[in-house]
């Protein structure tokens, strides 16, 4: 083949990849009646130029019809496929007036004619070939997709007046355009743009580009019309005017323009009787509520006004043209508070009923008799308690739905339980240990599964509780020298009185001034002290282990404190890959969120395996040791009340003192502190479970939740047991772990959405059964599992747990460029200045509360609950006077 019909081969290809038609024009002389031996042929170079020229061809089936193919292959058995070429010839069409240039082109169908050889089919008609494309043939495809976005709200999102204001400052706009296509237009428009902006140098070509469609038949490729309804109450496109979009480099700022035809133009499909166009250059990249939808759906809603477009077509002037805009928006922005007010009014009227009087005679009205509350709880729940064990049974997807959800709690149960015990037996000298924290959780998870109001809530110890048990144990042993246990005993029935107290009273309704605000930043302190206190223990073992020969450590080994480092974080890392995998392509959707759930529990036995095998030449920490007095032999009905009346001697021969009056007092002044943190840290779990996104349908129960969680405490207390309540953030975990999940798309962002939940009794029941079992594991298996993996376990609880809270979301769009900012409500609906200044607020408080309970200070502990109670007034009363309110009820609002 020689290398000129290579080229033309090529060339013709090109053409077929772009999806060009290329024409091929084949007929024999006998078509004009002219004498083969009269026509020249034409040079490769004079067949490029014409394919690439699109010469007008002639319609190839009729000339095929005429033609014939001449001596195609003389031999077909020994041929060639490379050395096959077919010339046909043909004069082109007679409107060239060149009878004498002949195009010779070798055909493209190569398979087909090395099928047809093998059939020796020699001899066939040309139009026969599928590689020859035929005149009224499709060369490509149009792809047009329509969705329907709501009119805007200029109360709620704040950017609209800012969009119009923005075009006031500077308005562009053409009077009696004439031109009668779209390309006209929109050229005039970008050069009036020029003119009269000369300090944006608009590069008009390439803005122009970017308005054109790309088929190159000049129609509008994006834009954003009205939807009303005709006469026969059909949905029909506004067809007076169009806002057309456009994204392009040559802009870095959105620019606005308007043009008012002189008469009514046909642009395309449902824009045959425009009038006016509104034309939004937006750059490339941009923040997404400064995009160009975003604005189109500004001047969409504006325009949607009828009178305001007849105002508008009349104007005379830009000045007149941006009066009339700023009237018409004044007026779409009164009429939306307007509507803002009406529906606040009207949420108003139905909280407060036939309420009439202060909000304090109206609370204390709502919770009297006491007890009434109690009842209620009660009798709401009571005809649900059946259904709470057998819901879901019945379906194969719920029972897989209980087991994934079993397995996560037993080990996010069992796992921090562990890492508390060896916490609690270091700060009260093996008083309360490991094998305590287990039975503590076995026996009041399932006395809570079985009579609380709210069984998805999950109790647990939690990390404010063992500070509190460590500042009880410096009271008993630095201040009145009392016995530890009996002194917590009382501080226990305290607390548990209490909270009694409490639940009859129905002091939780004071929860309902309790916003999200204030839950995430309780949720976010106790992720942020599972991590100080895992960050302490790592530092700890590197201050005992990480040091030259002859320094000061106390166990000088670095293999050690690299084997802490490398269990704990190779314990994290591995569980959030195996998390993050239902995000991965692999497998299918249900099998990667399966493999999710048992992200806790493979990592812990990777981790373990690590630490007990491949690095068992270093000696790494179990809860077992020796100086957490666990022995192998145990019973956990060992356990015997405590004594109310101190000690007559200690192990050691030496007396101490009995209970007095002023350690009474102290003991029950502890006990309030610590109802208090129950009650503040319980019903924020409990108002997370309820929340109305969670969409539960059998009803809340906060008073019978604190009297349940008192009875259970009250009896921890007398056997010397670990406190604990309903905790974050395992109860929320817990309830997504039992929903039904939807995936939407919003504006190319994924959102997830609770369909559904199930409601039951059987997953906190078993999983605390399996929790009892466990004591039966101790020394073997559990002795296995070094103490570096719990505290990974706890890192890898806290972070997985942070994508929940708003807070932390806000946190990293400081961090975020802003053309990346996710389309969510209140980046739509409020100022970026007053997002970050919440966001600002938030951490500030969120700081007081660390530097509280983190200091090193015991006594400064104590405030700790009283600081989470004061966060409710502050964002009542202090945080809307920086903020505006209408702000904070899309930021702090329903969720």
């Amino acid at each position: 083949m020689s290398k000129n019909t290579a080229a033309v081969e090529s060339e013709e290809e090109n053409h077929l990849a772009n999806g060009q038609e290329t024409n091929y024009v084949a007929a024999n002389q006998a078509a004009n009646g002219q004498d083969s031996n009269n026509l020249n042929h034409v040079t490769r170079d004079q067949e490029k130029q014409l394919v690439s020229n699109g010469a007008p061809p002639t319609q190839a089936d009729s000339l095929v019809k005429q033609g014939t193919l001449q001596d195609m292959f003389t031999d077909s058995d020994n041929m060639d496929m490379d050395d096959v070429e077919v010339e046909v010839r043909s004069p082109l069409s007679p409107a060239l007036g060149q009878f004498s240039k002949i195009l010779a082109v070798k055909t493209l169908a190569v398979k087909w004619r090395k099928k047809a050889i093998k059939k020796n089919h020699l001899n066939m008609a040309f139009s026969d070939s599928p590689h020859v494309p035929q005149v009224d043939a499709c060369h490509a495809m149009y792809w047009t997709k329509r969705r329907s976005v709501p009119l805007k709200n200029y109360h709620d999102e704040a950017r609209a007046e800012k969009d119009i204001s923005k075009f006031l400052d500077n308005p562009v706009v053409l009077f009696k355009v004439k031109g009668q296509q779209w390309k006209d237009i929109a050229r005039e428009m970008l050069e009036n743009i020029k003119i009269l902006k000369p300090s944006m140098a608009l590069n008009v070509e390439r803005a122009y580009s970017c308005l054109m469609s790309s088929a190159g038949d000049y129609t509008i490729p994006e834009c954003v019309q009205g939807l009303v309804y005709n006469h026969d109450s059909d949905i029909i496109c506004e067809q007076s005017f169009v806002v057309v979009l456009g994204s392009t480099p040559a802009v870095l700022e959105t620019q606005t323009s308007f043009a008012v035809l002189k008469n009514s133009v046909n642009l395309g499909a449902q824009m045959s009787e425009v009038k006016m166009i509104c034309m939004i250059l937006s750059p490339v990249k941009s923040k997404q509520t400064k995009s160009g939808i975003e604005v189109g759906r500004t001047y969409t809603t504006l325009l949607s006004d009828l009178e305001l477009r007849r105002r508008l077509l009349d104007s005379k002037s830009p000045a007149e043209f941006a009066s009339i805009v700023k009237e018409g928006c004044t007026r779409v922005m009164d009429k939306h508070t307007e509507l803002y007010k009406q529906e606040r009014e009207m949420e108003h009227e139905e909280e407060v009923g036939d309420q009439t009087g202060s909000p304090v005679k109206n609370f204390f009205k709502s919770i009297m008799p006491p007890g009434k509350l109690l009842l209620n709880d009660i009798k709401r729940r009571k005809k649900h308690y059946l259904s709470d064990f057998t819901d879901g049974l019945d379906s194969w997807r719920s029972i897989k739905k209980y087991t994934t959800s079993v397995i996560f709690l037993y080990f996010t149960l069992l796992l921090p339980v562990m890492a508390f015990g060896v916490l609690n037996s270091y700060n009260t000298e093996n008083e309360i240990e490991t094998r305590k924290g287990i039975l503590a959780q076995a026996f009041g998870g399932i006395i809570f599964a079985l009579f609380a109001g709210q069984p998805l809530s999950v109790v647990q110890t939690t990390i404010p509780i063992v500070l509190f048990i460590k500042l009880v144990h410096t009271f008993s042993e630095d201040l009145f020298e009392v016995d530890f246990l009996t002194f917590y005993t009382l501080v226990g029935l305290w607390n548990g009185f209490f909270l009694v107290i409490y639940a009859f009273t129905g002091v939780s309704q004071i929860m309902a001034y309790c916003s999200r605000s204030t839950e995430e930043i309780v949720g976010i302190f106790t992720s942020i002290a599972f991590i100080v206190d895992s960050m302490k223990y790592v530092s700890k073992q590197f201050d005992a282990h990480w040091c030259d020969d002859g320094g000061d450590c106390k166990y000088p080994d670095r293999s050690v404190a690299l084997a802490v480092f490398i269990v704990t974080f190779g314990t994290l890392f591995i569980a959030v890959q195996i998390y993050n995998f239902k995000w991965s392509p692999f497998l299918s959707s249900g099998k990667r969120k399966l493999v999710a759930e048992y992200a806790l529990p493979f990592s812990v036995l990777v981790m373990s395996l690590i630490g007990s095998y491949f690095m068992k030449d270093v000696k790494l920490e179990t809860f077992t040791d020796e100086k957490y007095e666990m022995k192998p032999v145990y019973s956990p009905f060992e356990y015997k009340a405590m004594k109310f009346y101190g000690c007559t001697e200690d192990d050691e021969g030496h007396k101490c003192k009995g209970i007095d009056a002023a350690s009474f007092i102290t003991s029950a002044a502890l006990g309030f502190i610590v109802s208090m943190l129950f009650f503040v840290e319980a019903n924020v779990a409990a108002s997370m479970v309820n929340n109305p996104h969670n969409k539960l349908k059998k009803g809340s129960a906060y008073h019978l939740d604190m009297l349940t969680t008192a009875v259970i405490n009250i009896i921890l207390s007398v056997f010397g047991l670990p406190w604990m309540h309903a905790c974050l953030p395992t109860s929320p975990m817990h309830v997504r772990g039992l929903a039904d999940i939807e995936e939407k798309v919003e504006l190319g962002y994924v959102k997830e959405i609770i369909v559904s939940v199930r409601e039951t009794r059987l997953t906190t029941l078993i999983a605390n059964i399996l929790v009892f079992i466990s004591l039966l594991l101790i020394p073997v298996p559990l002795e296995y599992i070094p103490i570096p993996a719990l505290y990974g376990v706890l890192l890898f609880i806290a972070i997985s747990s942070l994508s929940d809270f708003q807070l932390w979301e806000r946190v990293l769009l400081l961090l975020t460029e802003q053309t990346l900012y996710p389309p969510i409500h209140y980046i739509r609906k409020v100022p970026q200045k007053a997002v970050h200044t919440f966001t600002a607020l938030q951490l500030v408080q969120l700081g007081v509360l660390c530097a509280l309970s983190f200091s090193g200070v015991p006594y400064l502990k104590m405030l700790f609950p009283f600081i989470i109670i004061a966060l409710i007034p502050i964002r009542k009363f202090l945080i809307p006077k920086a903020i505006h309110e209408d702000h904070l009820e899309a930021l702090d609002g329903s969720h």
